[in-house]
């Protein structure tokens, strides 16, 4: 009897993690399957994707209705099939590919036209560009550097092959050049002087491989495939790991405002809160169908780029439901609990318009349903429910209300 309990329980873990499939986030639109995407890039209101030798471009000023603008291969050979990473700098579209630096003219979006392509023994992986100068990271333990100043004729002008890795991923921050190095760590390059790239420090990761890295406000965020970690890096020489979250790191990651945003190999975009990186919290997280491969975010619109899937435009709120509209703003309210922290009562506050049928409820922070407040139709008005958290551990929890009409989440935390 007591392993039988233990299936049960188990079976009903399962299945409430199934159905928390999103938190805070919904689906705007996607660009469907017709347009499938391992590399991307947003500019104004375009999106620039592909998938092997296949350049995509989207109109995007109407989210809620993308519309393909261009769709062809651009190669007229087979000699580059393959587009690992877009930069999109002055009307221009700058392509990593399998063993190729490519620079295409997109100031038609309707008819791009290749101005040069640039063959090469490594295999590209990542690119970014500043003044001219494009950082190209490869899979063949090196990163290159290219003079793009004459699109027609880019050439290279300096490299960096040795104690580094396969590099998956580049980001600026300040005069620094930010390295994803798999196997040899977060790395930061002096490059005031782009031909020679000066290596200043290391940061080494408990796991050794490392996918991708961003820097805000002195902190670089390093991502492992399922893990991230923030470094201080006020002080270059000597960076410091400030906290690790097991479940908020993935193959890409975007940064806007308070929030980390990522693609993981659970096939989730996720959702970070790093206002505090020396306290990561999951905040948001929406299904994919497939493993994601690049992302961008602007104004809290999330663009994940799936492979065989195509682009995926998500939307994410802290307070937002997944049916959310205007209207139902209005006339229907979910008040952040409070006192927050609590030990180990707190209150929860919510207004409805009319009779309605209301489940609240409690959810740990892997979305494991922990209590239910509320389940049942009530008459319209303001409420106030009491959680009493005294058989539960300390941590981050979230409360979740749900009608017919709409759906809100927020977080709380049990502090004893």
């Amino acid at each position: 009897m007591k392993y039988y309990k233990i299936f049960i329980l188990v079976f009903l873990l399962i299945t409430v993690v199934g159905a928390q499939d999103s938190l805070n986030c919904r689906l705007l639109a996607t660009s469907g399957s017709t347009v499938e995407s391992y590399a991307l890039a947003i500019e104004g209101n375009y999106a620039f994707s592909a998938y092997l030798s296949q350049f995509f471009i989207l109109d995007i000023s109407d989210i809620f209705n993308p519309i393909s603008l261009y769709s062809d291969s651009i190669y007229a050979d087979t000699t580059i099939w393959i587009i690992n990473s877009i930069a999109i700098n002055d009307e221009l579209a700058y392509l990593a590919c399998q063993n190729g630096f490519v620079i295409l003219d997109i100031s038609s979006y309707e008819s791009p036209v290749v101005l040069s392509q640039l063959i090469t023994e490594e295999y590209l992986e990542e690119i970014v560009i500043r003044d001219s100068i494009a950082y190209v990271g490869t899979l063949d333990y090196s990163f290159l550097v290219f003079n793009v100043s004459s699109p027609e004729n880019p050439y290279e002008i300096g490299r960096v092959d040795e104690n580094i890795d396969d590099v998956w991923g580049l980001d600026f921050y300040n005069n620094q050049l930010l390295v994803a190095s798999e196997d040899t760590g977060g790395k930061i390059f002096d490059i005031s002087d782009p031909s020679n790239p000066v290596e200043l420090t290391t940061m080494l990761l408990y796991s050794s491989t490392i996918v991708d890295i961003k820097a805000r406000d002195s902190v670089a965020y390093v991502t492992h495939p399922r893990s991230l970690y923030t470094f201080d890096i006020s002080e270059i020489e000597n960076p410091k790991q400030l906290d690790y979250l097991e479940n908020g790191g993935g193959v890409a990651i975007a940064i806007e405002g308070d929030y980390l945003y990522s693609l993981n190999l659970d096939k989730r975009m996720m959702v970070v809160d790093i206002s505090d990186p020396e306290d990561l919290n999951v905040v948001g997280y929406y299904p994919l169908p497939s493993v994601g491969s690049d992302i961008y975010v602007k104004d809290k619109i999330v663009y994940a780029a799936c492979q065989r899937s195509g682009i995926y435009i998500i939307k994410f709120d802290e307070a937002m439901s997944i049916h959310e509209t205007q209207s139902e703003l209005i006339n229907f309210s979910l008040s952040q609990n409070y006192p927050n922290p609590f030990n180990p009562l707190t209150t929860i506050e919510f207004h409805i318009p009319s009779n309605s049928y209301v489940n609240l409820s409690i959810y740990n922070l892997n979305g494991q349903l922990v209590d239910v407040l509320i389940s049942d139709e009530i008459n319209p008005g303001s409420y106030k429910i009491k959680w009493d958290g005294s058989d539960h551990s300390s941590g981050i929890y979230y409360y979740r209300f749900s009608t017919k009409e709409c759906s809100y989440t927020k977080r709380l935390l049990l502090l004893k």
